[in-house]
């Protein structure tokens, strides 16, 4: 009988005991919940320029359009290559070669051919810009459709505004904690990155130029990087 009442006053004991050990953070009802957003924003200056340029040529003839074009963009092309452009720098971004017709009488009229040309030209000097733009036109081009300033190590300013986002979640989080007057787990219980931030938008991007301007002044200005976050955090009474 001893035993029999030894044995079971320590399993007592140690149900008392054992009881408060079972009772973590983690057991916090699934409804105690805050849910915030957070948005980081870091501001850098653009180290790569896009100028896509190129030329258009119409003729009656299709290959005269063509011949006329190919001169132009070989033009182009190597007065480029002049300013200290590497070739593989300048690509095709678009080549079209379309008829053309008019409309006279309700009557649908071939009046010859358009070929199109365009050069993407990626630039990491950005003072290049300008005298790119300059000597394109003043070999040939006739179409200058801009340029787009962006950033050749994207990933690193993007993981600094995602810190920036999660830190201005958390505030939010401890704010409405105390707000509450209750205790907040600050280790998330989820974070949801929002990947549509991550393209990096500009504070001033050029408009489309006019290839006849005597002078293009270029302005890279600055670009926001931002990101968006939505964090779950578990809080105790």
């Amino acid at each position: 009988m001893d035993k029999k009442h030894l044995t079971y006053v320590k399993v007592e004991v140690l149900k008392v005991y054992m009881y408060p050990m079972w009772r973590t953070m983690d057991d916090a009802p699934a409804k105690n919940k805050i849910e915030v957003t957070g948005t980081g924003i870091i501001d850098a200056a653009p180290d790569q320029a896009v100028v896509t340029l190129g030329a258009e040529s119409k003729d009656i003839s299709l290959e005269e359009a063509q011949r006329k074009n190919n001169a132009a963009i070989q033009q182009i092309i190597q007065a480029v290559i002049e300013l200290g452009v590497s070739p593989e720098q300048i690509q095709t971004a678009d080549f079209r070669i379309n008829p053309e017709y008019d409309f006279k009488d309700g009557e649908q009229i071939f009046t010859g051919y358009q070929v199109f040309h365009l050069l993407r030209i990626t630039l990491n000097d950005l003072a290049l810009a300008g005298p790119v733009i300059d000597t394109a036109t003043a070999s040939g081009a006739n179409i200058v459709r801009g340029i787009d300033f962006s950033l050749q190590n994207q990933d690193s300013y993007y993981n600094l505004a995602l810190q920036s986002a999660i830190d201005q979640a958390e505030a939010k989080a401890m704010a409405i904690a105390q707000s509450l007057n209750v205790t907040l787990n600050n280790v998330p219980v989820s974070v949801v990155e929002n990947p549509s931030t991550r393209i990096p938008v500009p504070v001033y991007k050029s408009a489309v130029l006019s290839a006849d301007a005597s002078a293009t002044p270029i302005e890279p200005g600055q670009l926001k990087i931002e990101a968006n976050v939505l964090v779950t955090y578990h809080y105790f009474s």
